[in-house]
């Protein structure tokens, strides 16, 4: 009869450390999409956003080129932007249509390089966690879009 108790036992205390030791499941942070506090839009669309991304729109509808932000393709933010907005995986390339030349972007090491790349370049666009960007309260750069968790 203690056999039965002690296997039970064991079993508990195997499952209570694996659950304990587990990472939780991660919860990503809702996105913001930014500019530089210069730039005439005041609002972007996912799809916008995306065509940007994938190299199908170059140019701001001002006509400034586009400068793509990135963050590294290990970056959390990266991997749920590319998730989110591109459907795609966060090592996906976009080549521009019709050619073997990639889509070029700036890339960053951090939601704080980002925002101060974005706010020294005009035509520029990034994307950071919105937590992050909140506590920085940084004055150069614009909110154009938040994308929230599914």
């Amino acid at each position: 009869m203690n056999r039965p108790f002690r296997t039970r036992m064991r079993w508990l205390t195997a499952l209570a450390l694996s659950l304990w030791s587990c990472p939780p499941l991660a919860h990503a942070d809702p996105l913001a999409i930014i500019v530089n506090k210069n730039n005439p839009n005041t609002s972007l669309s996912t799809t916008a956003v995306a065509s940007m991304y994938r190299g199908e729109t170059l140019h701001w509808p001002g006509g400034n080129r586009i400068k793509l932000v990135n963050r590294e393709i290990s970056a959390e933010e990266r991997k749920t932007f590319y998730l989110r907005v591109l459907n795609a995986k966060p090592d996906q390339v976009f080549y521009r249509q019709g050619t073997p030349v990639p889509i070029q972007s700036v890339i960053e090491r951090s939601d704080e390089a980002v925002v101060r790349f974005v706010g020294v370049i005009e035509g520029a666009i990034g994307y950071v966690s919105l937590s992050t960007l909140n506590d920085m309260n940084d004055g150069q750069i614009r909110v154009i879009l938040v994308i929230d968790n599914p």
